[in-house]
C-alpha cells in the first residue's frame, strides 16, 4: 500500500470516529443545512434534478447521507433511496426514516466495487465532497453506478467567489457578521471542550472538529477540475451555477438583498449520455 493510500484511509477512518461521536446530534449542530430557506432550496433543486429523469420507479443513491437530509427530500419525491455513508450510525439513522423505501449501504471510503454499472436514476450528494481524500475518483464511482440518462447531483461546496471574495460578499459578511458578547468569551473560557480545541488547533491549525479536508485557500473544492472530469466520463453539464446560502443567524431581510448579488456556494447538475 502506497503511503497515499496509508494516508487516505487515516483520513477516512478518522472522518468516522468524529461522526460516529456526533450522529445523533448531526442536524442540531448544522442550522445552516437544517432551516426552513435553505429546505425549500434543496427541495426546488431536486425535483428539478427528478424531473430531468422522469417518474415511476426511480432508484437513487444518497452518496455521504449522513442524518438523511437529501434522503427525505427524495423519498417525498418517490424515489427508493440507498443511504450511503462511511459512517455506519447514519445509514442506521437514515433507514429509520421510512424502512420500506430506504436501503442502507456502509461505503468503504475508496470505491462501489459492490455495486453494479448503470445502477441508479441518480446519485446526489451534498456537503460531501469536501470529507473525502480523493474527491475526484468518488465523483467518477458515481457516475459509473448511474444509468445512462441518469444524474449526478453535487451541491454545497464552497463556490470559487467564497475564497475570493467579491466587493458584494465582503459587504454582506460583514453585515451578517456575529459579534460574540462578553458573556459568550466566559462560557468558552470556562468549556472543557473549547479548550481541547484550542489545544488541537495550535498542534495541527488544520485540525476541523467534523473531519473536513478541503475547506482551506490552498485545497478546496476545484469546480473547474469537476467539470473536465464529468465532461471526459459523457456527463452533459444541466446546472452550474453558484448561490447564496442562507444561515439563521442572518437578518432575512439583509440576505434577500444580497443574494442575487454574491455566492458562497455551488452547486452542479449533470446527466449521463
Amino acid at each position: 500500500m502506497s503511503n497515499k493510500q496509508e494516508s487516505a484511509n487515516e483520513l477516512i477512518a478518522e472522518n468516522i470516529r468524529l461522526h460516529e461521536k456526533i450522529a445523533r446530534s448531526y442536524d442540531q449542530r448544522h442550522n445552516e443545512i437544517y432551516n426552513a430557506l435553505e429546505q425549500e432550496r434543496l427541495s426546488k433543486s431536486l425535483s428539478e434534478a427528478t424531473d430531468w429523469i422522469g417518474s415511476g420507479g426511480l432508484r437513487s443513491m444518497d452518496y455521504g447521507c449522513g442524518a438523511g437530509n437529501l434522503t427525505s427530500h427524495l423519498v417525498r419525491l418517490g424515489h427508493n433511496v440507498t443511504a450511503a455513508d462511511v459512517t455506519p450510525s447514519f445509514t442506521k439513522i437514515t433507514t429509520a426514516l421510512d424502512p420500506a423505501h430506504i436501503t442502507p449501504f456502509v461505503l468503504n471510503g475508496s470505491d462501489m466495487h459492490e455495486i453494479e454499472s448503470n445502477t441508479f436514476d441518480l446519485i446526489a450528494t451534498y456537503s460531501v465532497l469536501h470529507h473525502i481524500p480523493d474527491y475526484l475518483s468518488a465523483i467518477k464511482e458515481m457516475i459509473r453506478v448511474i444509468k445512462p440518462g441518469g444524474i449526478v447531483y453535487l451541491d454545497h461546496e464552497a463556490s470559487p467567489e467564497h475564497w475570493k471574495p467579491s466587493q458584494a460578499l465582503s459587504e454582506f459578511r460583514s453585515k451578517t457578521a456575529v459579534k460574540p458578547s462578553i458573556s459568550s468569551y466566559v462560557v468558552r473560557l470556562l468549556s472543557p471542550k473549547w479548550w481541547v480545541k484550542r489545544v488541537r488547533k495550535t498542534i495541527n491549525p488544520r485540525y476541523a472538529e467534523e473531519g473536513d479536508i478541503h475547506v482551506w485557500h490552498d485545497d478546496h473544492i476545484e469546480w473547474d477540475s469537476i467539470r473536465k472530469l464529468l465532461n471526459n466520463e459523457g456527463v452533459e453539464i444541466l446546472r452550474d451555477e453558484s448561490y447564496l446560502l442562507y444561515q439563521p443567524h442572518y437578518n432575512e431581510q439583509v440576505w434577500r438583498e444580497y443574494r442575487n448579488r454574491c455566492t458562497d456556494m455551488h452547486i452542479v447538475v449533470g446527466r449521463k449520455r
